[in-house]
């Protein structure tokens, strides 16, 4: 995929960079970042879904965003980037500013920016109706695609994500899901059942409904920092005792007080770590 932004050129497949017509070397991490963001634009990208993209499998500090960031828009300058590049979202996180123009694409993706245009440019709705016919033709080919990936590499399906002889529940509260795929399919291969939901809100409507063996939570999401530790508070203020673990990327001694001082049971930052938790509640089982 060749994008145009600005004076400059990024080309994914030949992992190339050019500004006014000369190449430019980026850092593999830089060239990913801006990938990523262009690929999501005009998407506001949190902070824990490019950390989790940039550094997979990996603890990082706190201020390795920011730094990558600053250290990509000094480099953009100093390559002669016309435009600001990369926009901060206060509270929310970041997104890619300028215009983009798609000079090489396949089909699929000439489809999807000709219609997020038309849609954009057109209040008429005869248009709107066929950009909607075609929209969903695009998500069901796009689910096909990836539910046959991912069956394909993990040899089962997150569809049912409970097996038939469960021998317990977790529930998971993430409001991306997809970046615990390994961690949930690690856990399905142990015949335990995985239930994801995206919210505080709906965590405390289905544990009101439902029993489960144990309720794992991201710490912030959706521009609240501490939804985490809300949603453990607001379980304990109505009595509900399940094991409760914070699943985070940020690895702080402080943070892991606050969560053991509410009632919660513990923080990972590893996979490995959070197997050995999870468990714990499941005699039975061993890593």
């Amino acid at each position: 995929m060749e994008y145009q932004f600005s004076n400059a050129v990024l080309n994914t497949r030949s992992q190339s960079f050019e500004v006014d017509g000369k190449k430019a070397v980026l850092e593999d991490r830089t060239f990913k970042l801006l990938a990523y963001l262009i690929d999501t634009h005009p998407k506001v990208c949190s902070q824990e879904e490019l950390v989790a993209y940039l550094w997979p499998d990996s603890v990082v500090s706190p201020w390795s965003l920011p730094r990558l960031i600053s250290d990509t828009r000094s480099l953009l300058r100093r390559l002669g980037v016309k435009q600001d590049v990369i926009f901060t979202v206060r509270g929310q996180g970041y997104k890619f500013n300028p215009e983009v123009t798609i000079l090489s694409a396949n089909d699929t993706a000439q489809l999807e920016l000709a219609i997020l245009r038309a849609e954009q440019r057109s209040d008429g709705a005869h248009l709107k109706f066929w950009i909607g016919v075609t929209l969903l033709m695009c998500c069901v080919c796009i689910w096909l695609v990836v539910n046959h990936g991912f069956d394909h590499e993990q040899n089962m399906s997150f569809k049912a994500s409970e097996p038939v002889d469960a021998k317990g529940r977790i529930l998971w509260v993430d409001d991306n899901p997809k970046n615990n795929a390994k961690e949930q399919g690690y856990f399905l291969k142990k015949k335990i059942g995985v239930y994801n939901t995206t919210s505080t809100q709906e965590a405390l409507l289905l544990l009101s409904m439902y029993e489960y063996t144990v309720v794992i939570s991201d710490m912030g999401r959706e521009g609240e920092p501490l939804a985490g530790l809300k949603l453990l508070r607001a379980m304990r203020a109505v009595g509900n005792n399940t094991p409760f673990y914070v699943y985070t990327w940020v690895d702080s001694d402080q943070q892991t007080e606050v969560i053991l001082s509410a009632g919660g049971q513990g923080v990972a930052t590893k996979k490995r770590e959070l197997y050995n938790y999870v468990l714990l509640h499941f005699s039975d089982e061993k890593m």
